[in-house]
């Protein structure tokens, strides 16, 4: 790959570390979008592959990159005692089990449909967000096994079969059924998405070993060429979000989730809306 190639790795890795630390979605969202864009040029990105093979090896580098970014980010906040640990572990352990069902079940969905759902899903809780804040405040936070498990396999299951990153799944789910404070969901969010990506990324390895028409520099499905650069940007700029998160006011960083959820739900609807509707 180019100099510059590398240059705009390093510095999409900048913008995912930022977001990743700032709101907690774990920065899958941003990184895949851009490797289907970046793997599918090979005339522009020097890296060729089995066609057949672009989206698992997309999947895979962005979940590799998610971990150490999400380990950083939640190690940020750790020290502020921000991470409200006795919901991310169960929660985490139930995605992680979830997640293996959902890949397993997600070839046979439509998934389409699902996208265009979640979607309006996520316009819906962007909108709460910005015209009002959870009812959080004054209520105690629930943290009974029933609750974190249906939570915990909800994240898991679209997490998997929608290819997208936990944490834009996770935070209305901790936020309105969790009741974890607004203050600190994007920490607990984070610590979510660093466990269960982990084991997302040792699977891809496992499989990918030995597999023919992956590209260069690869470990497994993880395209650790292409990762590298990506990786280093987001480990620079996770502790300027977290950071930022802390200086921000509940009003400013309820609307921050509102506003980015919005517009995620209007790509996933508008996308997958296309699909389904466009004929």
């Amino acid at each position: 790959m180019s100099p510059a190639t590398l240059l705009a790795l390093g510095g999409v890795g900048l913008i995912v570390g930022f977001f990743s630390g700032l709101i907690g979605i774990g920065g899958g969202v941003l990184i895949v979008p851009f490797l289907y864009f970046f793997y599918g040029r090979p005339a522009l990105s020097g890296v060729t592959m089995a066609s057949d093979l672009l989206v698992t090896v997309a999947h895979a580098t962005s979940l590799f990159v998610i971990v150490p970014t999400a380990v950083m980010g939640t190690f940020t906040y750790a020290r502020a005692r921000l991470v409200t640990w006795k919901v991310a572990f169960p929660v985490a352990a139930f995605s992680v089990v979830a997640a293996v069902i959902g890949a397993t079940l997600a070839p046979s969905l439509p998934d389409a449909l699902l996208s265009f759902a979640f979607g309006l899903f996520l316009i819906f809780n962007g909108i709460q967000l910005v015209g009002r804040k959870p009812q959080t405040d004054g209520h105690s936070l629930r943290t009974d096994w029933l609750v974190v498990a249906a939570v915990g396999i909800v994240v898991g299951l679209l997490s998997s079969i929608l290819g997208v990153g936990g944490g834009i799944v996770a935070i209305p789910l901790l936020l309105y059924v969790v009741r974890v404070d607004v203050t600190h969901v994007a920490a607990t969010s984070l610590a979510v998405v660093g466990l269960a990506a982990l084991s997302g990324t040792l699977t891809y390895i496992v499989r990918g070993a030995g597999v023919a028409g992956r590209p260069a520099g690869s470990f497994g499905f993880v395209h650790i060429a292409a990762a590298t650069p990506i990786l280093v940007g987001s480990l620079i700029a996770v502790r300027w979000g977290a950071k930022a998160n802390q200086r921000v006011n509940r009003v400013m960083l309820r609307r921050a989730f509102g506003a980015g959820f919005i517009l995620l739900g209007l790509r996933f609807a508008w996308q997958y809306g296309v699909r389904l509707f466009g004929g």
